[in-house]
């Protein structure tokens, strides 16, 4: 057995330093001392590391499992669809995104095709009024989707950040003025009419309808070229004795637009209901989601018919909310071309589970609870 002792090896080193002459003594000090640097700075990272893991603003930290290669019953050659994460055949995994304005005025509901969304944006554009952005990217022929209402400037730029087909009925002249200067198509009922009709089911402006065949037939006369965009990562769901139970509620400041989402343990989706009740599609479809993204935008009232400004480039405060559990971290949307990313307290890219996912916009984070 080999022992070593310390303070013989010690004495050497100091018989050996001092016999030196002055500049390597120096050049050895350095060196010592870069070394003791290394060591505490290894530590200190490890350690910050470590306290971030404790906790997150009394919410639940989640636990991202390693993605996993897809399950026996999906094909090899599947690939995950950039909207959303599902697998997918690879010619269907970009298809050109749709992103349409949808009417939540009490007169409008139910909507159609809202539950057949890949992504949905909700955020107020009048008062206390909010609206709908569904983005459809999935290869679904929907024959009705509506009602359909005006664009709005923030609406319009998460729009551009997956180069979607913007559809829209009018919109405010700040709106309206962005897409006469922008290189992104859009179609508005108000000159293109043709791709649209009013349902007489419902009151006007809230009866305006399309379907993705008619936005798809305008596509090819465009010949238009999906150009892509940055997906999100997406990982496995957590097995069922691993998942939460918190629920999710926003109050946009009017009992009409007061948004639950309850959590199903079992499916693992989130249930939506709206002012009370349920929220389901026209044909009787439950809206669910899969994810549940809550970004606060800071926002101003513009104008006399209180429409609204929103910092939507940029970056804020976001809580995300999967598995059954919610944490806080951070959105950033470097410009109007790029798509919002979601990242954890750690400034890593969360991943997501597959399917839809529906984005709250909110101003104060007092309108937003999370609870069981």
């Amino acid at each position: 057995m080999i022992t070593i002792n310390s303070k013989k090896i010690f004495n050497k080193f100091l018989k050996y330093f001092f016999a030196l002459n002055k500049s390597y003594k120096i050049i050895l000090l350095l060196i010592v001392l870069a070394i003791i640097s290394l060591i505490v700075f290894i530590v200190t990272l490890w350690y910050e590391r470590a306290q971030q893991n404790i906790g997150i603003e009394q919410t639940e930290i989640i636990d991202e499992p390693i993605v996993t290669l897809p399950d026996e019953t999906i094909p090899s050659y599947y690939i995950r669809r950039s909207i959303d994460g599902i697998y997918t055949e690879p010619a269907e995994a970009n298809l050109y995104p749709i992103a349409v304005m949808i009417d939540n005025d009490p007169n409008a509901r139910p909507q159609a095709g809202l539950a057949q969304a890949q992504l949905v944006y909700e955020a107020k554009a009048e008062g206390g009024i909010t609206r709908f952005m569904a983005i459809f990217a999935g290869s679904d022929d929907l024959p009705i989707i509506g009602p359909i209402r005006s664009a709005r400037p923030y609406y319009i730029d998460w729009a551009r950040g997956f180069g979607a087909l913007y559809v829209h009925v009018g919109g405010s002249p700040e709106a309206l003025a962005i897409l006469e200067k922008i290189d992104m198509f859009d179609i508005n009922e108000f000159y293109q009419g043709k791709y649209f009709w009013r349902s007489d089911a419902k009151i006007a402006p809230h009866n305006v309808y399309g379907s993705q065949d008619n936005f798809q037939t305008y596509l090819k006369k465009l010949n238009a070229t999906n150009r892509g965009y940055n997906a999100w990562l997406y990982k496995d769901e957590a097995p069922e004795n691993e998942r939460g139970k918190k629920n999710i509620t926003i109050d946009y400041s009017v009992n009409d637009f007061f948004v639950e989402w309850k959590y199903d343990q079992q499916s693992n989706n989130y249930i939506r209901y709206m002012a009370g009740q349920e929220h389901k599609d026209t044909d009787g479809t439950q809206i669910s989601a899969k994810n549940i993204v809550i970004m606060q935008v800071a926002a101003k009232v513009i104008d006399d018919k209180l429409r609204r400004e929103m910092s939507d480039i940029g970056e804020g405060k976001a809580w995300y909310c999967f598995d059954g559990y919610c944490a806080v971290g951070n959105w950033k949307k470097s410009d109007s071309d790029t798509r919002e990313k979601i990242y954890n307290s750690s400034g890593e890219e969360v991943r997501f589970n597959a399917g839809t996912t529906w984005i709250q916009v909110v101003q104060y984070e007092e309108e937003l609870g999370i609870n069981e």
